[in-house]
């Protein structure tokens, strides 16, 4: 229930910046997404392997409540916010946004990676519904704060704004919560850690990178329908989302129970595929209509984007949900795939833009061809270790 308020919460903000900003300017609000989502990749991938290492060393928690500072997480946070500092007038004038826009995704890059340790601490700790409620209580604050905001003519450095405030709040939230939950005592940067944080950057950026390569390669007025239509795509993830939130910890736990492993890794599976395909149908019933109700009429151009779209994203959104087991693996071979895969990708989107309907044909068959090599993976590992389980 909290993820599906999340998920509102998240259609909301969009929903009120593009018809507040019109299409033009939340291409611009898209770029400073860009720039956030990138930091999202990476404190996604910190939050797995935290809940990961959690989960798997539940011996190490502290006896008394007290703030910890993830000293791991603020480092790499604020390496990342100064590199994007260094790198802003570059960025500004790649994206077509303004100083102001880049240096805000900056500034809201430490708070990501801080967050995320705290909720992965929480997560790994087995606390799915404090976990999952921290991060739909961000989500609605960015609603709360954005929406007065923006009435008051703030623009779209006003959303941007939001975004980063509510970004703090939560912070602070998760943190106290996390007191009382196990710290991993050994650093991320670990073997399996590292891979952890590859496999988690690499398919996030593959689920995240079209809207930068729409806004680099495409005009302007066009990025901001693709964005607008990824928008309402990208929002049946909630449940792959949530299903990791709740599952991660236990897979890691039973990474030797095949039998466990398998009913995790099919009903994942199931579940994505259901939310991808369901979102296909509703799109393809009645999209012409959402886009006119939602949005506005100034969004006209973005109706025959909705189906093929939807289309491309069904195999990704299995991915998500094939991820669960990966990350709890630690798997190498998914590691070299997606990274292989992610540069499979720009060639795709350089090669074929701006003829979106070939970019988007190109870009699903490539979310099957890596479903279809993960999912042999997954099995190969599986049939590997019931073996040698027979043979002990």
């Amino acid at each position: 229930m909290a993820s599906v308020v999340g998920a509102v919460a998240a259609f909301v903000f969009q929903i009120v910046t593009a018809r507040l900003v019109g299409p033009d300017d939340f291409g611009l609000l898209a770029a400073f997404f860009s720039i956030v989502n990138v930091a999202a990749i990476g404190s996604s991938a910190l939050q797995n392997s935290v809940a990961v290492q959690t989960a798997a060393g539940s011996e190490s928690v502290t006896a008394r409540a007290k703030l910890r500072v993830p000293v791991d997480a603020l480092i790499v946070g604020l390496a990342g916010g100064i590199l994007v500092l260094v790198l802003s007038p570059s960025l500004a004038v790649a994206l077509g946004s303004s100083l102001g826009i880049v240096v805000a995704a900056a500034v809201s890059i430490p708070l990501s990676f801080l967050f995320a340790a705290y909720v992965g601490r929480i997560q790994g700790a087995g606390r799915a519904t404090a976990a999952v409620g921290w991060s739909t209580a961000s989500l609605v604050m960015r609603v709360l704060i954005a929406v007065p905001v923006l009435l008051l003519g703030a623009g779209v450095g006003g959303a941007a704004g939001a975004v980063v405030a509510a970004t703090g709040f939560a912070t602070l939230g998760a943190a106290i919560t996390a007191r009382r939950t196990p710290s991993p005592r050994r650093s991320i940067f670990t073997a399996d850690g590292t891979t952890i944080m590859i496999i988690t950057i690499a398919l996030a950026w593959l689920t995240s990178a079209d809207v930068f390569y729409l806004r680099v390669l495409a005009p302007a007025s066009l990025a901001g329908e693709y964005a607008s239509v990824a928008v309402l795509v990208k929002a049946s993830s909630i449940l792959p989302s949530t299903l990791s939130l709740y599952l991660l910890p236990r897979f890691a736990r039973n990474r030797e129970s095949v039998e466990l492993t398998r009913v995790g890794v099919f009903a994942s599976i199931a579940v994505s595929a259901a939310a991808g395909l369901a979102l296909l149908l509703a799109f393809w019933l009645v999209g012409g209509p959402v886009i006119d109700i939602i949005l506005s009429g100034s969004y006209a151009g973005a109706k025959p984007l909705l189906v093929p779209i939807a289309a491309a994203y069904v195999p990704w959104i299995i991915l998500q949900g094939l991820l669960i087991q990966l990350i709890s693996d630690a798997s190498r071979v998914a590691a070299v795939t997606l990274v292989l895969g992610v540069g499979a990708q720009a060639a795709v989107f350089f090669g074929f833009l701006p003829d979106l309907g070939a970019t988007l044909l190109a870009f699903g068959a490539l979310g099957w061809v890596l479903c279809g090599v993960l999912v042999v993976a997954i099995m190969v590992r599986l049939r590997r270790v019931s073996s040698d389980r027979s043979v002990r």
